[in-house]
């Protein structure tokens, strides 16, 4: 198997949480018809099956992580004068003030452990299978490396056992920082380039191997960027998506919403963006491009507030990594952290990005400075889950000391876990 199609859906979730389902049930009992015994998943025709149900939780946990992490972050903020927003988890977490038996961070804490077992399970079944075709096994595995990296990422980047103290735990396991962590995910990912499908297909899209390699390569520049190794970010970097790759995107059904649909878009509009992204399409309007927005009047019947539109539909996809992106971590290499990108000039990058969304370019004598690369990336990666770690590590932080940087590790996990 060469090709592999992925298609989210709500029946697939389903399947997803019951992967490791037991077939022990009350005598004269039919089995429940919506579980899967789990011995049953131990066999090389399912690989194509647990493929499906990773990527599945990978966009389902990825969507909650921007929609949070945005929420935490500058780039979005929550009031209740907004008509749908009644959340009081999410003014909390507007506010970084976050309780730990915050709900709405405990369901997407919860989902980053499951994709994170989902992951290192399916590497698992591969190795103790017998008479695996080489193709799915180089498939199953590449799966698995990579969300497996993937989800050691998500705990690195957005979860914290204190306000200003990054990281996670794996399998009630010891708080492992995100220094720490960010090494775990390197593991993982550099062992999904050793396993690179010949080409998967991801909804309509087909990745050829180089293009997967590509992806993997960005990946893991930016978690060496965001880990502080800039060199090791440079040469990922270097090796990273190119214009004309298409994007690797986190897929959504009606069934499997965006979270955004109803946490901060169309359907329900609870965390609104910052009013600086309106300024910035008022500065220059072929930056609606790139910030869609529509408005929406406030409960008091006079402020007007812009929603993202960037996702309008329940089904629209989250861009997880694209060549854009490349882009603007090789400009910021370049320009900021004294790395040699081979040559390449940053304003030249920064402006081809600027040209794929038809942004006005900047003029040739523009200095490429922190604060440029951090508005560039602020609207280039807008609703992606960017901005939380870009505010940290460039020390831009914008809430009162001792507030949360970080979604807090929740009090389940706590209470389950005696190393905490």
């Amino acid at each position: 198997m060469k090709r592999l199609l992925v298609r989210v859906s709500g029946s697939l979730l389903l399947l997803v949480g019951l992967l490791a389902g037991c077939d022990t049930f009350v005598e004269d009992v039919d089995p429940p018809i919506d579980t899967i015994p789990d011995e049953r998943l131990n066999d090389p025709e399912q690989i194509p099956f647990l493929v499906l149900g990773v990527h599945a939780r990978f966009a389902d946990t990825y969507g909650g992580l921007a929609l949070l992490g945005g929420g935490l972050s500058d780039e979005l903020f929550f009031d209740q004068n907004v008509p749908g927003a009644t959340f009081p988890s999410y003014r909390e977490i507007d506010q970084g003030d976050i309780l730990l038996d915050n709900n709405s961070v405990d369901g997407v804490y919860n989902d980053v452990g499951e994709l994170r077992f989902l992951a290192d399970k399916l590497v698992e079944r591969i190795d103790n299978m017998d008479d695996v075709p080489a193709d799915l096994a180089t498939l199953g595995r590449f799966i698995g490396y990579f969300y497996g990296g993937v989800a050691r990422y998500f705990y690195a980047t957005y979860f914290g056992l204190n306000p200003d103290q990054g990281g996670g735990v794996i399998d009630a396991g010891p708080f492992i920082p995100s220094d720490q962590m960010y090494d775990l995910a390197l593991e993982k990912l550099n062992a999904a380039l050793q396993n690179l499908p010949q080409e998967l297909q991801i909804g309509n899209v087909t990745f050829t191997q180089a293009q997967l390699r590509r992806v993997v390569n960005s990946v893991i520049a930016r978690v060496h960027l965001y880990k502080g190794d800039y060199a090791a970010a440079t040469q990922a970097a270097l090796n990273g998506m190119q214009p004309g790759d298409p994007p690797f995107l986190a897929l959504f059904s009606v069934e499997a919403p965006n979270d955004f649909y109803f946490g901060g878009g169309r359907g329900r509009t609870q965390f609104v963006p910052d009013w600086r992204f309106a300024q910035y399409v008022e500065d220059d309007p072929s930056e609606a491009a790139r910030i869609p927005l529509w408005t929406k009047l406030g409960n008091d019947g006079e402020t007007i507030y812009y929603i993202q539109d960037k996702y309008p539909d329940q089904s629209s996809p989250i861009p997880f990594m694209t060549w854009q992106e490349n882009h603007l971590m090789l400009a910021e290499l370049g320009a900021l952290r004294g790395q040699d990108i081979g040559g390449l000039d940053p304003l030249a990058l920064i402006n081809e990005v600027r040209q794929s969304h038809g942004v006005t370019l900047l003029p040739v004598d523009t200095i490429v400075d922190e604060d440029l690369i951090l508005e560039e990336r602020d609207k280039e990666l807008f609703v992606q889950g960017a901005r939380l770690p870009d505010q940290r590590r460039f020390n831009r932080w914008h809430l009162p000391p001792g507030r949360w940087m970080y979604l807090p590790i929740t009090q389940n996990e706590r209470n389950a876990n005696p190393n905490l």
